[in-house]
Parts: C-alpha cells; sequence; structure tokens
C-alpha cells in the first residue's frame, strides 16, 4: 500500500501546535511489573505504567515510551503532550522504567550499566505481548518512542530487535538479556521513533561542528562513559575509542560494549520504519548522530525520515510532535503490519523464535494475533509448528 508523504502526514488534523494544553492524565494501570530484580534475599520488582485510550475496544496499538536522562535521570511520570496524543488517537501507552547510571546502590547486585538499560526494556516489551490479551493490546502493533538518551533506547530498540548476543572479537554483550522472562516473545516492534538520541557511543565528540558546538563526551565523567562503566580517573569513552584494537584486557569488552550499544551497529533490511527528529542547532547530542542512522537505515533499504529543526537545540519541538504522531498513525493504524501464517510471536519473520513461542503455550487457547497460533485456528499444537515450517524464513512486512 502506498506510504503517505511527510508534507501529507503534516496536514493531518492532529497537529500539537493547534490544540489546548492538555490536562495531565493517570496510568490506567500503575506500577505493573514486569521483571524481578536484585537479589533473591532484596528482590525488587522493576515496573511500568500503562495507559489505555478511554474510547475504543481494543485490541489496541502500543507505543512503548522511554525516557530521557542521560540514562542517570529522568522518569517515566507524567507522560509528555506528545503520548497524551497518541492516546487520544487511539494508542496505548507502555511507559517504562528502566535501570539508571546512579541507582546502582538501589539494585545490587544487579548491574546498572549497559546493557541493562536495553535489557530492561525489551524485558518490558516481550512482557507486554505476553499479557496482550489481559490489556487489550495488538501484539502485532507496537512501536517505540524515545527522547535523548530515551530516544537512543528506541532507536536501539528497534535496530536490535532480532539481535541477541553481539560480538567483536573476544568480547560480547547480550542485548536481549533475561528480564523478566517471558523469552518466548518477541521484543521487535514494528516502528521506532527518536527524538535526538545518541546512535554511535563512539563518535559523539567526533561529530561535534562548530558552530553549534557541544561538550565533550570522551571524558571519564560523561553520561556515555558512565553508561559504559568506564567512568574512572584516565578512562571514558575517548580512551575506548583509542583503544578499539588492543587486545589486552579490558579493552576487547569495552569495544564490544561501545560499539554494540550503538543503533547504527545493528541496522539491517529486516528494521522497522522509523522517524528521527533532531535539532540543528544541539549542543548536547550532536545532529550528524542522527544523520548518521539516517544514512544507515537508507543504505539498507530501511523507510526513514529525517526531520532537521534549524534553530532547535536539545529539546523537542511541535512540527517533531506532529511528524511523530502522523507516522505512528500511519504506520501502525491506517496501514499496519501485515498478520502472516507462521508469525507466532509478533516479530514480523518466521524463525526459530516462532518455534519457541509456539512450545511456550502448547495446548493454550489462541486466535489471530495471539501470542504462539501461528494460523490462527484458535488453538496452540502441532499444527502451528507446520505452518511455522511451510513459511520458515519469510517476513510479514
Amino acid at each position: 500500500m502506498q506510504r503517505l508523504t511527510l508534507a501529507a502526514l503534516l496536514g493531518l488534523p492532529l497537529v500539537l501546535a493547534a490544540s489546548p494544553a492538555l490536562a495531565q492524565v493517570l496510568p490506567t494501570h500503575n506500577d505493573l511489573v514486569y521483571g524481578v530484580l536484585g537479589s533473591p534475599q532484596q528482590p525488587r520488582p522493576i515496573t511500568l505504567d500503562l495507559y489505555l485510550p478511554s474510547t475504543g475496544q481494543g485490541p489496541f496499538p502500543v507505543i512503548i515510551r522511554i525516557h530521557g536522562g542521560g540514562w542517570q535521570g529522568g522518569t517515566n511520570q507524567p507522560i509528555p503532550a506528545l503520548y497524551q496524543t497518541l492516546l487520544q488517537r487511539g494508542f496505548a501507552i507502555a511507559s517504562v522504567r528502566y535501570r539508571l547510571t546512579s541507582q546502582s546502590a538501589t539494585w545490587a547486585p544487579s548491574p546498572v550499566v549497559f546493557p541493562a538499560q536495553i535489557n530492561d526494556v525489551k524485558g518490558a516489551v516481550r512482557w507486554l505481548r505476553a499479557h496482550a490479551a489481559t490489556y487489550s493490546l495488538d501484539p502485532t502493533r507496537f512501536g517505540s518512542c524515545g527522547e535523548s538518551a530515551g530516544g537512543h533506547l528506541s532507536a536501539l530498540l528497534g535496530t536490535s530487535g532480532d539481535v541477541g548476543l553481539f560480538t567483536r572479537g573476544s568480547g560480547a554483550v547480550d542485548l536481549e538479556g533475561a528480564v523478566g522472562g517471558n523469552l518466548q516473545w518477541s521484543s521487535a516492534v514494528q516502528a521506532s521513533a527518536d527524538y535526538f538520541g545518541p546512535t554511535d557511543l563512539l563518535n559523539m565528540t567526533p561529530d561535534i561542528t562548530t558552530p553549534p558546538g557541544g561538550m565533550n563526551h570522551d571524558v571519564p565523567t560523561s553520561a556515555e562513559s558512565r553508561l559504559l562503566g568506564w567512568d574512572q580517573p584516565g578512562q571514558g569513552v575517548g580512551d575506548i575509542r583509542a583503544n578499539l584494537d588492543n587486545p589486552a584486557d579490558p579493552y576487547p569488552q569495552l569495544a564490544a560494549l561501545a560499539i554494540g550499544a550503538g543503533p547504527v551497529t545493528h541496522v539491517d533490511p529486516a528494521d522497522p520504519p522509523f522517524f528521527i527528529a533532531h535539532g540543528q542547532q544541539d549542543t548536547t547530542v550532536p545532529y550528524n548522530q542522527s544523520v548518521r542512522l539516517r544514512d544507515a537505515l537508507q543504505a539498507s533499504g530501511v523507510p526513514v525520515t529525517l526531520l532537521a529543526n534549524p534553530s532547535g537545540g536539545h529539546s523537542t519541538f511541535p512540527a517533531g510532535n506532529d511528524a511523530i504522531v502522523a507516522f505512528f498513525v500511519d504506520r501502525l493504524i491506517t496501514n499496519p503490519p501485515r498478520v502472516c501464517a507462521g508469525d507466532a510471536n509478533s516479530s514480523q519473520a518466521v524463525d526459530f523464535a516462532d518455534v519457541t513461542a509456539i512450545l511456550g503455550r502448547f495446548g493454550a487457547p489462541g486466535g489471530v494475533n495471539a501470542p504462539g497460533d501461528a494460523n490462527g485456528d484458535g488453538t496452540v499444537n502441532f499444527n502451528d509448528i507446520t505452518t511455522a515450517l511451510n513459511h520458515w524464513g519469510e517476513r510479514c512486512d
């Protein structure tokens, strides 16, 4: 089906700039536990808040909202006006809490350095799919959106949907993780929006242009260095970049972490459509970081739009909000992803993970779009395994 142009999307009657101020809304379901961290002696639940539209019967498309704050601060409440507008347009909003680098005492002995953050977000996505029927969610229509550090995690969620363990030389990083379990479900999203998020941590400082200038991301005190756990004197992102091919420990592992944390690293043709918005006067995250992601997606044939705000800094802007809403409406409501036989975990691909999803719910009731029911006949059984095998390797998009 032909997609609308950006100009046409922005002409839709859903612009935020022309809307009256929105009253703050409260979660429909507050503090839903999607995983447990810490230790057996001191378990700590990690939670999300779920907002459901006040009208409509569902199942609703879902936007995973990932807050910003340099991976060390920020909060998932309240949801900004952008997400309230999406809620009004018929989307469920799942506002996720994730481990922050400033919370080592809170989550000990669970680590708070990367990949903790993306492990948490992926755990939340899997949990939402596993409980889609309970909350009237559509597991085939998941999108993600975030600002700054949240934009980074949204973009990484989008490009690493088919990536579990990322390796480089002798270093490795588990991007999927096992937070909350539900590993038979997919953590992939079908559309991803990135508001001025970092996309290549090793090139944050090299990407700075003057004007507008920017901060030094290479130093040990930078948010990126803290994210990677290399934040003591003499360390930092700059030190990792200078030692990318140093075989001495701990550099192979640090290189894998730094490279694996970059959404640009994992781009491939199977990635979902992307929308990127960024101010060209941003002195916190260089605008070139968004250019890098746009170029990588284009090179792989992934539908992507980069909307620049020539006078904007490190902040959202009305045209960006409008376009993101229009993007999700187009991709998840007007022209939703195709549901295809064999896809038992809503990943838009038929592979080994679908067999795992079928076995995880074997004998359970199913139905169209129900996890595990690869053929939509209402029951998860051997027929679903046969369907998955008959459609092995196919994609649904």
